[in-house]
């Protein structure tokens, strides 16, 4: 008798255990939905506003990204919405063109801040385009932040890269990017036998932690830096 009834104790604590369990679950799934409508919504709102950068190509990334269920966060934990960071990295926004590249060490970034910022034939592989919104940055930010701690923010004047971009289409330099133009180190081949660029360090506004928050700007940044060995290398294209 005392066995039987231990044993239905048993079985009533697995019961409640396993229904306790599914409730945990359902509420856990509720939580989940209900982040990705917010996240949705907000979104959403910021598509119909008529001042909206989003573009269309970004507004599928997003519905693409939003199937997984791991991408759930309208924000992030780190530091890079904090406003300090936005600043840094948004100031003067409507006069340059900005990118932002990952890199894992310290000595990395402030190596870049003297010697300049080095890319294997296409800049656009290794720095990413951005520019002043908030849900894009994040999206951005989730997609390169394994790459490294460390976030260099490089700047270029737009007259002077809409000058040499107009310059280029005027020669015969197919496939050649503005970011090609502007060095004054002659380019080499590595070790793989790519082509390495290094576009000059007056460019590089600095870089900053987006674990910490911390911040090292670049003395010598300069937007608008141009030198005469640029119009030289558009030159071998006439």
């Amino acid at each position: 008798m005392h066995l039987l009834f231990f044993i239905g104790s048993i079985t009533v604590s697995f019961e409640f255990v396993l229904i306790l369990a599914l409730f945990i679950y359902i509420a856990y799934l509720h939580f989940i939905l209900a982040k990705k409508n917010i996240l949705l919504k907000t979104y959403f709102d910021k598509i119909e506003k008529t001042d909206s950068k989003l573009d269309k190509k970004d507004i599928i990334q997003f519905l693409e990204n939003i199937k997984n269920t791991n991408y759930t966060k309208p924000a992030t934990r780190d530091r890079i919405l904090d406003k300090k960071i936005s600043n840094f990295i948004f100031e003067n926004e409507n006069e340059i063109k900005l990118f932002l590249h990952y890199t894992p060490s310290e000595e990395i970034a402030k190596k870049i801040l003297i010697e300049g910022f080095k890319f294997a034939n296409s800049f656009y592989k290794t720095a990413e385009y951005i520019y002043n919104d908030k849900l894009y940055l994040i999206q951005r930010h989730h997609e390169h932040k394994q790459f490294g701690d460390y976030v260099i923010v490089i700047c270029i004047s737009k007259d002077l890269f809409n000058d040499y971009s107009e310059k280029l289409n005027g020669v015969n330099a197919k496939d050649i990017t503005v970011e090609q133009i502007l060095f004054e180190k002659q380019p080499y081949t590595d070790d793989n036998g790519d082509l390495i660029y290094t576009l000059p360090h007056q460019y590089i506004k600095g870089y900053f932690n987006y674990r910490e928050g911390t911040i090292f700007e670049n003395k010598d940044f300069n937007i608008s830096y141009n030198s005469d060995i640029f119009t030289e290398n558009l030159k071998k294209y006439n």
